[in-house]
């Protein structure tokens, strides 16, 4: 699969460069690369997606990230329960 979408997005920008080339003032060249560009996107997301680097890293950070903020609202909420008279 991963074989076919780089094949698809090598004809996809061999393509848009020809189109360019051909028509540069043309009006249908702007569409066709917008198309292209949205192709391109949605190829790298079904190829990479959860397997990506990014992603693992994210699975990584996001639990410590969750466990900072929670520690970061109890202290607010512990210095704010100082600051408040008793009533």
């Amino acid at each position: 699969m991963s074989r076919l979408a780089l094949v698809a997005g090598l004809v996809v920008i061999t393509a848009l460069v020809v189109l360019a080339a051909i028509a540069i003032r043309g009006t249908l060249v702007p569409l066709l690369a917008v198309v292209a560009l949205i192709a391109l996107i949605a190829g790298g997301n079904l190829l990479y997606g959860k397997d990506s680097h990014g992603a693992a890293a994210q699975a990584r950070i996001r639990p410590a990230q969750e466990a900072r903020n929670r520690a970061i609202d109890e202290a607010r909420r512990a210095a704010a329960a100082e600051d408040t008279p008793p009533a």
